[in-house]
């Protein structure tokens, strides 16, 4: 679509029709600047030029989704038909560049004068990851060859070649990196840690939407299946601490999930799925850009299942309650922004999330068991440039209404339900600014996080609150330096969070015996608690040229006490907790080298070593005591910051393409995680002091292997999961029969094909050799999940 930047705009044309100059009143005069404010953005893009083509594999003639291509400040990336669009570049010559992970960088000089231009590109394969551009690791663009430290890149290649049905799945693609999904899509919860943290703690790794929190302040979760799976552009990871410029959750790393924009006047899809245990779903998307720069996009997701039972067999000889455990999920997704390059953009994003699974017992309720995250999510992001400085403002709000219906039948029938109400909201700012071989970039951060939750029972007269608030404030600044022609690069950040708990309160209203046992713990706050924390990170790398580099790092990550722990007193795995309002946060100080190095075009080799010292680890720590919440004596424990560990950590990982058509991926990590030092609060508590942490396996590996053809599409992806402890104490377990669980090892397969150009069939195998995945309390996992998928595109 052409057209030409000397064309006058409407206004213009109306005046110039007429032949004179309008004289105006002082009320007309307001309604054309009000008219001339909201046509804006349209007029200024008409004042300037665009570029366009499409980008493809040398090789093989396939369109290549995920290149990002760049003409001075101005980026954008194709989409899945190697299609791009670059609006608003100034008349004159200028150097476009094309890059993707896997390919030869290629630049190609362009003359704008004043008109659309068409500008293909053909890339040639050449494996050399360093080249991809990311925002997580300094929150603006930046080569990950330029930043010291270890960060990864799930691409778009991978995306659309691997098998997965839910984002966190496609993280176990990288090597020390820990997905806990033992149930696959009937997971009502996931997390992922890395680093030697454990996987018990997503607040422990912070997840990022488009650079945005969605760690939540209630307990640190993250919602994965509010994320949409057909969205995603590129996974970038942070490994290490990230604090210095993120705060807290960013103790062992940080994920950021990147998701696509519109490149097309028109483009959409259905799709529809039918896989093992009668699970079916339907989707749709419909997205389009303007030539004005504008762009919207709806997509919309129902799933469900008739699921199967997750119950070890233990459990099933003892319960006659058990069902199946099953879902269903219905998540819209609306967008709409503005793209003017570099110069402004504008996104306004929309989420509403609906689901039910249920946990597989069932007496009274027709459900049984179940929970539910009905969310609504909106994010709103606006970046642009003045003068030298590279601006961004980003502010998100998430409700979260969790409900838990909870029944069980033992002497006599219990039943009540956790109605809690979450929100988390902030406002987020960066600035980035170049001065000769400085590069300073700092900000402002300001979160809001609070709860308010009930549980109410039905067969008795009690209802339990518990409520509170936490505010986050931090202030960040980092500078990075490049020495000797960009062959040194030097990187020094500090950051300070202030975080204040407010409003505590844990009630009982109208108590009976039922829960009798919790009235001395009811606290109402009076005043607040407050607590601050330092982030400081120094790293340096040398990087003489494209072939390797070398990089060393030090820093310091926190996780924030969480509001379950500091206001919420109730039943936990094996006791009784007791809310601990003056808990403080924990941190982990990380001592990093690594390197890469490319012997040669199509592999590549990647190598890093850690020791981290974490201090006032959070535990539940027995208080002495005892309580009969109706099973018999069980123990109160506290949560408590009385913990230090050690970690060491080896990772390794190769890329290769032997040939044009094929790549191929692995990696192995080494972790070992220790307790060193534990202050028990009780004599007779158990001193941990030596004991591993839990949910960390010290050996684990993955590998992949990747085929593009015009034939079929496929992707081999193997994950090995070594032992990890089940408790704190590392003691022998009677229902595992062990101190550990079992080992893991998975092997995952998709195949697709590409139809007449729009139509996609791909069948996903996850768990090819049904190998069984337990967890702690011997619950299973699905074992072999087949899912057949069939896309028509526009």
């Amino acid at each position: 679509m052409k057209h030409d930047s000397t064309t006058t705009t409407g206004w213009d044309k109306y005046s110039c029709s007429t032949g004179r100059r309008l004289q105006l009143t002082k009320a007309a005069k307001r309604v054309a600047l009000a008219a001339a404010l909201t046509l804006f953005f349209p007029i200024i893009t008409h004042a300037q030029s665009s570029i366009t083509g499409t980008i493809k594999d040398k090789a093989t003639g396939d369109p290549l989704a995920g290149v990002h291509v760049s003409v001075g400040q101005q980026v954008a990336t194709t989409n899945l038909q190697g299609f791009y669009v670059l609006k608003n570049i100034k008349p004159g010559n200028h150097v476009a560049t094309a890059s993707l992970v896997g390919y030869k960088t290629v630049q190609q000089p362009v003359k704008v004068a004043g008109e659309t231009l068409t500008l293909n590109f053909f890339l040639e394969e050449d494996i050399i990851s360093l080249n991809e551009v990311t925002v997580s690791a300094t929150r603006t663009e930046s080569r990950i060859a330029d930043i010291p430290g270890r960060i990864e890149m799930i691409t778009p290649e991978k995306i659309s070649l691997a098998s997965y049905q839910s984002v966190d799945e496609l993280l176990t693609l990288i090597p020390g990196v820990h997905t806990s999904r033992s149930f696959g899509l009937f997971s009502y919860r996931s997390s992922v840690s890395m680093r030697g943290v454990s996987s018990k703690e997503q607040g422990r790794t912070l997840v990022l939407l488009d650079g945005i929190p969605m760690n939540k302040a209630d307990g640190g979760s993250v919602n994965w299946n509010l994320i949409s799976t057909r969205e995603i552009e590129r996974i970038e990871v942070v490994k290490g601490p990230g604090s210095a410029l993120y705060g807290g959750n960013a103790m062992g790393g940080i994920i950021n999930v990147v998701t696509r924009k519109p490149t097309r006047s028109l483009e959409g899809s259905v799709t529809g799925s039918y896989g093992t245990y009668n699970t079916k779903g339907v989707s749709a998307k419909l997205a389009g850009m303007l030539n004005n720069g504008f762009y919207w996009a709806a997509d919309g997701l129902f799933r469900n299942s008739d699921g199967y039972i997750t119950q070890s067999m233990a459990d099933r000889l003892t319960n006659p309650y058990i069902v199946k455990s099953t879902f269903e999920e219905k998540v819209l997704h609306l967008r709409t922004g503005y793209d003017n390059g570099q110069k402004l953009q504008a996104d306004i994003d929309f989420t509403l999330f609906d689901d039910v699974r249920t946990t597989g017992e069932k007496v009274f309720q027709p459900q049984g068991n179940t929970r539910e995250y009905d969310t609504y999510q909106l994010r709103a992001n606006v970046k642009g440039v003045a003068g030298a400085i590279v601006w961004n403002i980003s502010a998100f709000f998430l409700n979260e209404d969790y409900k838990r219906v909870s029944e069980w039948m033992k002497d006599d029938y219990t039943w009540y339900d956790v109605l809690s109400v979450r929100r988390d909201y902030g406002l987020l700012s960066s600035a980035n600014y170049r001065a000769g071989r400085h590069t300073f970039t700092g900000g402002v951060d300001l979160r809001m996080g609070s709860v308010d939750a009930s549980d109410v029972y039905y067969t008795s007269t009690d209802r339990v609150d518990n409520n509170g608030k936490m505010n986050f404030y931090g202030f960040y600044l980092q500078d990075v330096v490049a020495f000797f022609d960009s062959t040194v690069y030097v990187t020094a950040g500090l950051r300070y969070d202030y975080a204040r708990f407010f409003d505590g309160q844990f009630q009982i209203l109208s108590p009976s015996a039922e829960t009798a046992f919790m009235n001395q713990y009811q606290f109402s706050q009076n005043g607040s608690e407050s607590w601050g924390a330092v982030s400081p990170r120094i790293s340096a790398q040398l990087k003489p040229n494209g072939n390797y580099r070398i990089y060393a790092s030090y820093s310091r990550g926190f996780r924030p006490s969480v509001l379950d722990d500091l206001c919420r007193s109730g039943r936990v795995k094996g006791g009784f907790k007791v809310a601990n309002p003056n808990l403080k946060p924990e941190y982990l100080d990380n001592f990093e080298v690594g390197g890469d190095y490319k012997p040669f075009g199509r592999l590549r080799l990647a190598a890093s070593a850690y020791y981290s010292t974490g201090k006032d680890f959070l535990y539940y720590v027995s208080t002495g005591d005892s309580i009969d919440m109706g099973f018999g004596p069980r123990p109160i424990m506290i949560p408590s910051n009385i913990s230090d560990v050690e970690i060491y950590g080896l990772e390794a990982e190769f890329s290769a393409a032997p040939w044009h058509f094929i790549t191929l991926s692995g990696g192995y990590a080494y972790t070992l995680s220790k307790i060193t030092g534990y202050k028990p609060i009780a004599a007779n508590d158990f001193d941990l002091t030596g004991k591993y942490l839990t949910d960390v396996p010290k050996h684990s590996f993955n590998a992949g292997a990747f085929l593009r053809s015009r034939i079929v599409n496929a992707g081999l992806t193997a994950n090995y999961t070594g032992r990890v402890y089940i408790n704190d104490q590392n003691a022998y377990d009677d229902i595992v029969l062990s101190n550990q669980l079992p080992a893991a090892f998975t092997l995952d397969l998709k195949i697709s094909r590409e139809f007449f150009g729009h139509l996609n069939i791909a069948l996903n195998i996850q768990n090819l050799l049904d190998k069984k995945i337990y967890e702690s309390s011997m619950s299973v996992g699905p074992g072999r999940f087949m899912m057949l998928e069939v896309r028509a595109n526009l």
